[in-house]
């Protein structure tokens, strides 16, 4: 699977542009402020129905439009045919639409485009929230596994209750119906981010070269329950959350569950956070999105899409390099932003390079 054409109107300085991509490696090399991020943005609207900059879509869309649209055609080799998506949002209105069909979820959308985005921002995804980790062992998830998706809207449903029951008094009738079901998800939801956890760290493995001055880091899913209790088990979960009840209800809140859960990265047993320079953070938080491009791979997604933006400037000329080595090697599709083409030889055996002024996009020969 990958993105044969990008179609992208009134997305920040880009009014309209047209790219037909590379199945392997694309660079899009511009000045700042040239129109490079702006176009990887709507890519991940495309892919996510979000931006990545801003969570507001008035901010994204063009000065002056009403409507931003982005459109791709994707070479699916599972369905060994070519196939138009696409996505439209005004401020109140967002459509969807798959091989000409109105589509309304956009989990079926991305479904279509698994897109792993690596931005300056996301590389503190090791010191950050442990919502930023969880998102990035989700998205594994749910590309692995079928069910995730609905398992975990149905969870962030019965949390939304049950956090109003131990907050409202008159609404406590109801906290064991509510505690019951919440304790009844939290298997299914375990066993997918194991899976994912499973193949982060196959796909890890394979990253070796890039760990060159931090050691192999270690992966551990933190569950959201103390280690006492089995994660897997609903009889121990259900148990536990009734002997906690009285706390929570204090708090008014859940205060145990897969929304607290982590994804701990160490180092030598060490908390990478606590233990890694400032450059090996990042060069981690690089490889773990690589590796979450790599890990969705299953029978029914035989490739990613990477977009990497700008990590020139986060990164130093060695890590830069072992880098470039790795990207070469991925069968991934790879869409790379920057104010240079990359030294040397690096990216340039099979693909496309397009220079960016002003929103405008141009083909280099």
């Amino acid at each position: 699977m990958w993105l044969k054409q990008l179609t992208v109107e009134n997305c920040r300085v880009i009014e309209r542009a047209v790219l037909a991509l590379s199945p392997r490696t694309n660079l899009l090399i511009g000045d700042n402020a040239a129109g490079k991020s702006s176009l990887l943005e709507a890519l991940a609207i495309l892919s996510r129905g979000r931006s990545f900059r801003s969570p507001r879509i008035q901010e994204v869309i063009r000065y002056g439009a009403e409507t931003l649209t982005v459109a791709g055609k994707v070479d699916s080799s599972v369905v060994s045919a070519e196939y138009p998506i696409g996505i439209s949002k005004t401020a109140q209105l967002t459509r969807i639409r798959i091989n000409h069909a109105d589509i309304s979820q956009q989990a079926e959308l991305s479904s279509h485009l698994p897109l792993t985005v690596v931005h300056p921002d996301t590389l503190d995804i090791l010191s950050g929230s442990p919502a930023q980790r969880r998102a990035l062992l989700d998205w594994v998830a749910f590309y692995r596994s079928a069910d995730f998706h609905q398992d975990w809207r149905s969870y962030q449903r019965v949390l939304k209750q049950r956090n109003v029951c131990l907050r409202d008094e008159q609404q406590r009738f109801a906290l064991q119906h509510w505690t019951d079901k919440l304790a009844a998800l939290q298997p299914t939801i375990h066993r997918a981010r194991c899976d994912a956890l499973d193949a982060l760290n196959r796909v890890l493995d394979t990253l070796a070269s890039l760990f060159t001055h931090t050691g192999m880091p270690e992966l551990k899913l933190q569950s959201g329950f103390p280690a006492t209790v089995k994660p897997d088990d609903y009889e121990s979960i259900r148990r536990f959350l009734q002997a906690r009840q009285a706390h929570e209800i204090q708090h008014g809140l859940s205060l145990y569950g897969c929304h607290r859960g982590d994804l701990q990265v160490t180092l030598n047993g060490i908390l990478a956070a606590r233990y890694a320079s400032r450059g090996q953070l990042k060069m981690l938080g690089v490889a773990l999105l690589l590796a979450q491009s790599q890990a969705i791979t299953t029978e029914t997604s035989k490739r990613g899409i990477i977009a990497i933006d700008d990590l020139i400037s986060e990164l130093d000329m060695e890590n830069q390099t072992l880098l470039y080595r790795v990207l070469e090697q991925t069968e991934q599709q790879l869409i790379v932003t920057g104010t240079q083409a990359p030294g040397g030889k690096h990216l340039m055996g099979a693909g496309k390079m397009f220079h960016v002024k002003h929103g405008i996009f141009n083909e280099v020969s």
